[in-house]
């Protein structure tokens, strides 16, 4: 299993990818302000392909790249209903 991770933006919003295995699928969970670029990075380290976007909640310091993340990599959105 990859999990790593990096303190995002100027709040230092804690922003995870996980994935099976280098080259396989992957989930970014919490991807902050200014977190696109070493997102990228991650990604691009370890041959990884976002099949979804994790939001634990709605503060603006976890969901400010999601949308960004969503467009650039085709890949659905997730946040619990009553958040």
């Amino acid at each position: 299993m990859l999990l790593t991770g990096f303190p995002a933006g100027m709040l230092q919003c804690n922003c995870y990818i996980l994935a099976a295995h280098a080259g396989s699928d992957a989930i970014v969970v919490d991807p902050g302000q200014r977190a696109m670029g070493r997102i990228r990075e991650i990604l691009d380290e370890h041959r990884l392909t976002p099949s979804a976007v994790l939001l634990t909640h709605g503060h603006v310091d976890h969901i400010w790249s999601a949308q960004k993340v969503a467009d650039t990599y085709g890949c659905p959105v997730y946040i619990h209903p009553e958040d």
